[in-house]
């Protein structure tokens, strides 16, 4: 479960490195992945739509990899 007080503070530390507030679809990642860490060359900021992008390339759970994988299984894909 997410830590809503963590979550504020990531937010107040990314707001504060770019001098504006912060809209509500953009998302605050840790570059070295330590949420601990807010010092601001490891913060960055995305919309989520290329945050879960990044993440999903990363982890290769890319919608059309998971679909080929799906269809091979023949199985639904969604």
């Amino acid at each position: 479960m997410r830590d809503r007080k963590s979550d504020i503070a990531h937010r107040r530390a990314a707001e504060r490195k770019l001098g504006r507030k912060l809209r509500k679809d953009e998302i605050v990642h840790h570059a070295n992945e330590d949420k601990t860490d807010q010092s601001p060359l490891n913060l960055d900021v995305k919309s989520r739509s290329v945050h879960t992008a990044e993440h999903n390339r990363h982890r290769g759970l890319s919608k059309l990899r998971s679909a080929l994988r799906a269809y091979r299984e023949g199985r639904k894909a969604y």
